[in-house]
């Protein structure tokens, strides 16, 4: 991109640029730059004092953390696409940053090529962040619209994703959740003004889910979706949390399928505002990358260096238990009198109130119930799905799952 566009890049920032070199772990491998850009030694880049700005794309922590450190010490301006850093180490970095009067920018940290950092610092910045959810993961959403487009189970799919490149032979870090936890934790730290530790983001991935659930929530009027959300909690702490979230088909969030990336917030004077678009890939990810490098270079050009724009650690956390929504529950029950009547009194019992119900009889005297409740406490919920297990009524409880608005 900065080779293709190169004449529009200098027009925009007004500077001509040069790339000077280019450090990767082999530099025998054939490339698209003049085989004498690149270099092994990473340190060697950081420490030039002849260059101006490094752009990240190591990822990790380790040894990107310490070569981000140490070229914000030599004076370099910053461009990072680094999640993991940013979402752990984003404070006291940008607060480096700032002290040296210095940009890091990190617009491709989250959404690949979606604008969302900006916008979050600047033009919303205006607003209080009422609410924000997020699919933040092309692997996970890739997968879940397959599955609800195909009827498939989950093993399956993912095998297909990795066959086509969209997973990783290791999907830990995208099925697990991870890698949304990370995005969350940075676009909540912007939009709240302290960074969220990563102790305090709740994370649950998306192995649990089967085609059944899929089928259900389809047949209730939802659809599922690895969802990042952040809400604040009372007037000094947020509950961020990644886990499957039942979300209605009218929510505009229910329509990004594939490996399409999108956020939706709720600001107190803007209303819902929404982002969507390719959150993956090496074109939007490098779109972002030049787009904060740009940005840099005109800072540069005017003398106005230092945007940086600090937040501060510490940031208080609510634990899940705290959360407050409804949940979908599936449980398979012996097909008897009076059922029914011993689930609703648990559930009442915890406070917790019935909203929808789907019943269908299994072979052998059995019958499987799937519930949506009202919102109600989680821990309430959890307290009356043991007390459920223990009156002997429900055989099994198969899955559950939260649930965000009516269909």
């Amino acid at each position: 991109m900065l080779q293709d566009n190169h004449e529009a890049i200098t027009r925009k920032i007004g500077l001509e640029f040069e790339v000077v070199k280019i450090g990767v772990k082999d530099a025998s491998k054939e490339r698209i730059a003049p085989s004498e850009l690149f270099t092994c030694d990473l340190e060697s880049i950081v420490n030039d004092p002849s260059i101006d700005v490094v752009l990240e794309l190591v990822g990790g922590v380790d040894p990107a953390g310490n070569l981000v450190e140490q070229a914000l010490l030599n004076g370099k301006h910053v461009v990072t696409a680094n999640k993991e850093l940013i979402a752990k180490q984003g404070s006291r970095l940008v607060h480096l940053a700032k002290s040296k009067g210095l940009d890091l920018h990190y617009e491709a940290a989250v959404g690949g090529g979606i604008p969302l950092i900006q916008p979050l610092k600047h033009q919303l910045a205006g607003n209080e962040v009422l609410k924000m959810m997020g699919i933040l993961n092309g692997t996970t959403n890739y997968i879940l619209t397959k599955m609800q487009q195909e009827g498939a189970e989950f093993g399956d799919v993912l095998k297909e994703a990795q066959a086509k490149g969209y997973a990783e032979a290791d999907p830990t870090n995208d099925v697990d959740g991870f890698d949304t936890s990370y995005k969350i934790a940075i676009l909540a730290s912007i939009a709240f003004g302290k960074q969220v530790p990563m102790d305090g983001v709740y994370r649950e991935g998306i192995r649990k889910i089967t085609k059944l659930d899929i089928q259900y929530a389809d047949l209730l009027g939802y659809c599922i979706k690895l969802l990042g959300v952040v809400e604040p909690v009372g007037t000094d702490r947020v509950l961020t949390r990644v886990h499957p979230t039942l979300i209605p088909k009218s929510h505009p969030l229910a329509s990004v399928n594939g490996v399409y990336n999108a956020l939706w917030l709720h600001g107190n004077f803007v209303g819902d505002v929404m982002f969507s678009g390719r959150g993956a890939g090496s074109d939007p990810t490098a779109s972002a990358v030049v787009g904060d490098f740009i940005d840099v270079g005109r800072n540069i050009f005017g003398g106005g260096s230092g945007s940086a724009i600090p937040y501060d650690r510490g940031m208080l956390t609510s634990p899940i238990s705290e959360l407050r929504t409804s949940y979908y529950l599936r449980i398979q029950v012996t097909d008897r009198p009076k059922v029914l009547g011993v689930i609703a009194t648990v559930f009442g019992d915890f406070s917790v109130s019935l909203a929808a119900m789907e019943m269908k009889t299994l072979e052998e005297g059995r019958g499987e119930i799937v519930f949506l409740t009202h919102p109600c406490q989680e821990q309430s919920f959890i307290d009356a799905l043991a007390a459920l297990q223990e009156s002997g009524t429900v055989e099994t409880v198969c899955n559950w799952f939260r649930v965000e608005g009516a269909p």
